[in-house]
């Protein structure tokens, strides 16, 4: 992280070397990935109810869960923040096998979640952050527009999925923070 802020306070420190200094941050720390944010549902209402503790008991389960459901799909885990997991896949397929996989664990131990996807370049500082388009569009699916227990997907993860008879999606046409993008609801897994 120290020399990832580093290369970014010498861009504010040498604005002139501005194109010299991009290219060396995207050749460091640049990666094409699929993005899974997930965010479980109902904190407000679950701590009001039952009280802090509880809800972070049911944090922990939910980390219990999606750790080794993140690697079995290939996946890496970049963070846990509160009540939220991080993760990227290089490949688009694996990351919704593995949310869906996510969602139906996290639905059999009573755990609400909203699940997003993106895909796109993005700056990886790994098991620390991530930064980009790629990253935003991913927590906005999973945190602000998925309802409890749903995967909503870019379209760029969707262009790179294979065919599949029983993959249904329903289209959503998001427009949130002054940014509009095709998203997908993911109805029946694979």
């Amino acid at each position: 992280m120290k020399t990832f802020f580093a290369l970014i306070d010498q861009l504010n420190a040498n604005p002139q070397d501005k194109q010299q200094i991009h290219a060396q941050i995207w050749q460091n720390y640049g990666h094409t990935k699929a993005v899974l944010a997930l965010d479980m549902s109902g904190f407000s209402l679950t701590v009001r109810r039952e009280g802090i503790i509880a809800y972070l008991a049911k944090i922990r389960i939910m980390q219990h869960i999606t750790q080794p459901l993140v690697t079995h799909y290939q996946g890496d885990i970049i963070k846990y923040e509160a009540d939220n997991l991080l993760a990227v896949f290089d490949d688009c397929q694996l990351a919704l096998e593995a949310a869906i996989a996510i969602r139906d664990h996290c639905v059999n131990q009573l755990l609400p979640v909203s699940i997003g996807l993106d895909y796109g370049r993005i700056l990886l500082i790994p098991e620390q952050d991530c930064y980009g388009d790629t990253v935003n569009i991913a927590h906005k699916l999973g945190e602000d527009v998925a309802q409890a227990n749903e995967i909503l997907i870019s379209d760029a993860i969707k262009q790179q999925l294979k065919p599949c008879a029983t993959l249904q999606f329903n289209t959503q046409y998001i427009s949130i923070s002054g940014v509009e993008f095709l998203a997908y609801q993911v109805v029946t897994p694979c």
